[in-house]
């Protein structure tokens, strides 16, 4: 039986054969402190496609001195909104990560690289959407966000084996950077949960539909294993951002 984090590299590579040999597009993000500002870690991207259709993404978390210290390999082919994904952290290793197939997901997650993996297997709610498969949703959904709807979805966690109940609604209309731009409001919606876990931020461009910033809890934790809260803002070439 293949280790989760070797099927990953598998599929990552049988991708690559019948892909372009270099991604289409690539861009990464900067994490600050939420509260301090001080630097974080960058998240760069790579996006492999195929017949003008996004199958895959390479993810690659560098520190302060541009160091990898964990990675994400994240495939869109089968269910854009519900992708299957591995992120691996080499620091303590972390892992999480799911395997679609159909209408049924494989969760499994390990804090630490002595700990056991932890798995579930079961059939999401629907609509369910999973790591980098929000920014699909939001795409999917732009034209009833832009309209004032609040959208509730199934938000699932692999490494709490479980998903948890979700809702997304446009703020207002803005500008950022010289570009017209909205702001969403992505929050927990359960009014016990509510108490605990503090909205995440998100602004969008118009004209691409990419992401340009994120506030909030982030997937990547520190050196000690704890969550971060981070601001992320987002550098594209050009090529990204023509509609």
């Amino acid at each position: 039986m293949l280790f989760p984090s070797t099927l990953l590299l598998l599929l990552s590579l049988c991708g690559a054969l019948f892909s372009s040999e270099k991604p289409r597009f690539q861009y990464h993000g900067r994490a600050v402190d939420l509260k301090t500002g001080r630097y974080l870690y960058s998240d760069n991207h790579k996006e492999f496609f195929k017949n003008g259709k996004h199958l895959f993404s390479d993810i690659e978390y560098k520190d302060g001195e541009g160091k990898i210290f964990a990675t994400k390999h994240i495939e869109f082919d089968q269910n854009p909104s519900l992708p299957t994904f591995e992120t691996l952290d080499s620091r303590d290793g972390y892992t999480e990560g799911a395997e679609v197939n159909g209408k049924t997901v494989r969760l499994y997650y390990r804090r630490k690289k002595e700990d056991n993996l932890e798995e579930k297997t079961y059939t999401p709610k629907t609509p369910a959407v999973m790591d980098g498969g929000f920014d699909y949703f939001v795409r999917l959904n732009w034209d009833s966000l832009m309209k004032g709807d609040r959208l509730q979805f199934h938000f699932v966690t692999p490494v709490q084996l479980d998903d948890y109940s979700f809702a997304v609604e446009k703020i207002e209309d803005t500008q950022w950077k010289n570009r017209s731009a909205v702001s969403l409001r992505l929050e927990v919606d359960n009014i016990v949960l509510k108490r605990i876990v503090d909205p995440f931020y998100l602004i969008y461009d118009k004209s691409s539909k990419r992401l340009l910033q994120f506030e909030g809890l982030s997937n990547i934790n520190d050196s000690k294993g704890k969550s971060l809260k981070v601001k992320i803002t987002y550098d594209y070439p050009q090529s990204v951002l023509e509609p």
